[in-house]
């Protein structure tokens, strides 16, 4: 055989591997019809009564029949639709430690209205059972504006 019949041939058996490989590298789908994509937001594993410090047992993700209503919390999706593993750990930890401000039935979906973060102008009010009181310590005129109490909150003072 002539060289150039056999780079011919080289060539075009080159191509069919890439060709191969490129489609197998394609997302399949197993149906002509892919599914929407469900949205899944945080509900509670158990009953939670107000004040109740979130954990990782106290809440789970689940899918909603319909499309959900605003104001809930909603687990980030990626292009596809699917669960987005990298941004639904950070997701799912932001609401950890997060205090309530309502009762929560077992099953009930959590709105954010209902979530107060540390940090955020009630989480104090809210953690403090009633009765309770919180002392105040000492500290420079630099470091005393961090956030805990604002105009308007009610105080003991001693």
């Amino acid at each position: 055989m002539r060289a150039k019949t056999i780079l011919a041939l080289l060539f075009v058996v080159s191509l069919c591997v890439v060709v191969t490989l490129g489609l197998r590298a394609l997302p399949q789908r197993i149906n002509g019809d892919a599914a929407p994509a469900k949205d899944e937001m945080l509900v509670s594993t158990r009953a939670l009564s107000p004040g109740t410090l979130l954990r990782a047992k106290d809440v789970i993700w689940q899918q909603v029949a319909d499309t959900a209503e605003p104001g809930y919390i909603l687990r980030p999706v990626d292009v596809r639709g699917k669960p987005n593993l990298e941004r639904d750990q950070p997701a799912s930890t932001e609401f950890y430690g997060a205090a309530l401000r309502i009762a929560i039935e077992a099953g009930a979906p959590i709105s954010r209205s209902a979530v107060v973060k540390p940090g955020d102008r009630d989480f104090l009010q809210i953690v403090l059972s009633p009765g309770a009181r919180a002392i105040a310590i000492p500290v420079s005129t630099g470091g005393a504006s961090t956030g805990i109490l604002y105009p308007g909150d009610h105080v003991d003072v001693f």
